[in-house]
């Protein structure tokens, strides 16, 4: 048992995709096949939007978190910034 939580405390990330992505698309094939209700909607086409959606939001996210961390590093390297300006002070004031 200590094994199995220490992997899920340690997962990888490809495996918490994996897990992510096989859950999601069991459980969409499971009310495919069983629904609980019926729609009148066409649930797969309905669902090309939505993948639209999240491709497009992915695509964003991951383009503005690289530029986020490269800005991060590029001040960090040259000291730039208010509180880099500032003379030396105690880290709970430098937090603050």
């Amino acid at each position: 048992m200590e094994q199995l939580i220490h992997y899920f405390e340690t997962i990888p990330s490809l495996h918490r995709s994996a897990i992510l992505v096989g859950g999601l698309t069991f459980f969409w094939i499971l009310e495919g096949s069983l629904p609980l209700f019926k729609f009148g909607y066409n649930k797969w086409k309905h669902a090309l939007p939505n993948l639209f959606f999240t491709f497009t939001t992915i695509l964003i996210n991951f383009a503005l978190a690289f530029l986020l961390l490269n800005t991060a590093d590029w001040v960090g390297v040259h000291n730039f910034g208010i509180l880099n300006w500032l003379p030396e002070m105690p880290l709970w004031l430098y937090v603050l």
